[in-house]
């Protein structure tokens, strides 16, 4: 009899382990940027995607996504928070899961040109929430009539006034923009140079973090700045109304982030299945209204008070926004990395 009762045991003992290896094998793990997005994303999206369906969640901040999804151990995240132009560029390797339209049904209330996919028409991204490029200015001492063109950045009154982001940023965004600006194009960036010149002549600093720039503006040690639209929401949530954007009249850089899977991570079901609640309305006003984005799903309704803060409507703001080709802006990018570290070169020099 005890023979028999210790063999019970053991068995159930072992079934259960494997319960749990079960159970724990289907996490799923999205990794991104840390801070308030990762709060945000943990609290109003994983959380109640793991109550509606069981599947467990978790978040892992790292400092560079795109990096993390060409790391030799990208498998063990899930989903990758990335940049558009970055998802865009790696929907050309044999980096990214594809997954069907019908593994993520929400896909049909996407506008189709910011689903990204790859070359045999399977999804590799899925855009979560967009944000845009404008001009951010402290109102203390600008006004948005001086920015109503991205061409005033270049103006000499503006002398030490202003800064400018990274060359690796820069060259995507701020290039990629003034070259609309001036006529041009991501495939012809050419009537864009001067802008960005002047740009750089004018700036006070290349500024390193959104932190920095956050004090740099809030001190008024930086009158205005090619920014993000959800910096200037958080701030003003923080009590800083005096930083506003402004949207110059050719428009702002419509900038979406995209959730990617890396090609051999191990709960591809849950994972698809997390994918669709991120593509859904729900999860994106949740992003939207906690983040200060905008939601890409065109079914999303964002509560009035949320658009009062915005000042306009997700209609309204979609007229303004310049989506450039994003996968010519990456084909050049090392290429314009490299231009624009000699043109800061240049000017510092």
């Amino acid at each position: 009899m005890g023979i028999i009762m210790n063999s019970f045991i053991k068995a159930a003992t072992v079934g259960f382990v494997a319960t749990l290896a079960s159970t724990a094998s289907a996490e799923v793990i999205h990794a991104t940027w840390g801070g308030g997005g990762a709060r945000t994303l943990g609290e109003y999206v994983q959380v109640p995607f793991s109550e509606k369906t069981g599947i467990e969640t978790r978040v892992a901040e790292v400092p560079n996504t795109a990096g993390a999804v060409r790391s030799p151990t990208a498998s063990q995240y899930d989903a990758v928070t990335v940049t558009f132009f970055e998802g865009v560029g790696l929907s050309g390797t044999d980096l990214l899961e594809g997954f069907t339209d019908e593994e993520i049904p929400e896909v049909k209330n996407l506008p189709p040109e910011v689903v990204i996919r790859n070359d045999e028409g399977l999804i590799v991204g899925i855009p979560t929430y967009f944000a845009y490029y404008g001009i951010v200015y402290n109102d203390d001492l600008a006004d948005a009539e001086d920015f109503t063109s991205w061409k005033s950045l270049a103006d000499p009154k503006w002398k030490g006034k202003l800064a400018i982001t990274r060359p690796v940023y820069a060259a995507a965004y701020d290039l990629t923009m003034y070259a609309h600006a001036a006529g041009g194009d991501a495939s012809n960036i050419e009537p864009g140079l001067d802008i960005l010149k002047g740009l750089i002549s004018n700036s006070l600093t290349t500024y390193t973090s959104l932190a920095h720039m956050n004090t740099l503006l809030g001190t008024g040690e930086v009158t205005a700045v090619p920014f993000y639209s959800t910096r200037v929401w958080h701030l003003q949530k923080e009590g800083q109304d005096n930083i506003k954007i402004a949207i110059p009249d050719e428009g702002g850089l419509m900038l979406a982030y995209a959730v990617v899977s890396p090609k051999g991570s191990k709960n591809r079901e849950e994972t698809a299945q997390y994918m669709n609640y991120l593509a859904s309305a729900e999860s994106q006003v949740a992003v939207s209204v906690h983040g200060g984005g905008i939601p890409t799903n065109n079914t999303a309704k964002l509560p009035q008070e949320y658009l009062d803060t915005l000042g306009t409507t997700r209609e309204e703001l979609l007229k303004k926004m310049y989506v450039p080709d994003w996968k010519t802006v990456w084909d050049n990018h090392e290429e314009r990395i490299n231009m624009v570290e000699q043109m800061m070169s240049e000017v510092a020099n």
